[in-house]
């Protein structure tokens, strides 16, 4: 059996490219090399060199680091011309027409880049696997025949986009958003309508598509983490935020826990200690300030060693959708959690019993402060928050589940 593989998350670095998204594609490979032969296209970067040699080097990066072995092709995607009064059409005009015209879609729709998809085709997959909604655009536009399809969408892309229109600042930009939300609400249910299976994150967000668009076909693989063999308690006063700040989510997230609830934590506890981990985090305001008590320490290879120098692990998560890996992660570190209420959206974990839940900086701040202060508190909420990641995260098990979906529809 031969599956096509689709993605524009390009791994240009497998060392570094370690969080959420790229931890959740790789999930997915490795369920499915151990049942079909892998032909890989990855939509990557305008300036990507695709020659064959740089193709091969790519590959044997990916093996090295994933021991994945695959037929690759790279695929740039399209660069603009310097055109101003076109670069606002596409980003303004044509994008409330079509999702496909929409930042992160358009420069995959293009004819170079549905050849590119059409030449893997014509090596006749058994199946197609598109990894995001980006990855549908060349099989909604190719009017070549399909073999089965399989949709990870992951996020749920027009909530995602609800939640950052919350969050513009500028009248206009939140004009532009409102005016790209019909056509992304059109063409998300165009896809799960293509698909044959469409894998989501949760069973809150496989019942809000069942139930909005009455569509077959949708299930849930949990986000998973490898579970760690032991977890360690400190005693230190260490709080830990860990996110790529590549994605604005995490910005947003980084800046609001520096900004606004450690400076309430630092005044009563001026003992304890802030780690802001992920790269890059010159991205995030604040990160130049020498801010007591803080500090930025950029990627960490050794997490193992981060969690077992952080007591609690803080998830001030105020946009974006599906679930979040990070607190599955901290989770199975056995680690006291305290999160937003979207930060911790879809998860089998509620407040009080896995987890603590708070929304404003002040009780976020207070949350932190008492699990700071006390051990049985913490020993309590991290055993039951590991309980729950080897029960409903534990990633051999959802490979396992991976691997019955697609074997059910072939």
């Amino acid at each position: 059996m031969k599956i096509l593989f689709i993605s524009r998350h390009f791994p240009n670095d497998p060392k570094i490219l370690v969080h959420g998204g790229y931890k959740r594609m790789r999930m997915y490979l490795d369920a499915m090399k151990e049942i079909a032969d892998l032909e890989v296209l990855f939509y990557a970067p305008s300036d990507t060199d695709v020659s064959s040699s740089a193709v091969s080097k790519v590959r044997q990066s990916l093996f090295e680091h994933w021991n994945i072995k695959m037929n690759l092709f790279l695929c740039p995607t399209s660069k603009y011309k310097n055109d101003k009064k076109l670069q606002r059409w596409y980003s303004y005009g044509a994008g409330a027409l079509s999702f496909l015209r929409q930042a992160g879609y358009n420069d995959i729709n293009g004819s170079r880049q549905l050849r590119a998809f059409e030449t893997c085709l014509s090596h006749n997959p058994d199946a197609i696997f598109a990894h995001r909604l980006y990855s549908m655009v060349p099989l909604l536009t190719t009017r070549k025949p399909l073999k089965p399809v399989f949709l990870d969408l992951e996020d749920i892309e027009h909530i995602a986009l609800k939640r950052s229109i919350n969050g513009f600042s500028k009248w206009y930009s939140k004009l532009i958003g409102y005016a790209h939300l019909p056509s992304l609400l059109r063409g998300e249910r165009q896809a799960i309508r293509l698909a044959h299976k469409t894998f989501v994150c949760s069973e809150l967000d496989q019942q809000y598509l069942i139930n909005r668009w009455r569509v077959s076909g949708v299930v849930t693989i949990p986000n998973a983490v490898t579970i760690p063999e032991r977890r360690f308690f400190t005693s230190w006063p260490t709080l830990l935020f860990i996110g790529s700040y590549r994605y604005k989510p995490n910005v947003d997230a980084a800046e609001l826990l520096v900004e606004k609830i450690w400076p309430l934590i630092y005044r009563k506890m001026p003992g304890a200690r802030l780690l802001i981990a992920g790269a890059p985090p010159d991205r995030i305001r604040g990160y130049d300030r020498n801010i007591p008590g803080v500090k930025f320490t950029g990627f960490v290879e050794d997490l193992d060693d981060l969690y077992r120098k952080s007591r609690v692990f803080c998830a001030p998560i105020l946009c974006g959708a599906g679930t979040r890996i990070k607190i599955i992660e901290a989770a199975a570190h056995g680690k006291p959690i305290v999160a937003t209420r979207i930060g911790a959206e879809g998860l089998n974990m509620s407040d009080g019993s896995e987890l603590l839940l708070r929304d404003d900086p002040g009780s976020f701040a207070d949350a932190c402060l008492q699990l700071l202060r006390d051990s049985s508190l913490c020993e309590r909420l991290g055993s039951a928050a590991r309980a729950k990641a080897i029960q409903f995260y534990d990633r051999n098990n959802v490979v396992r589940l991976i691997q019955k979906h697609v074997k059910n529809e072939l």
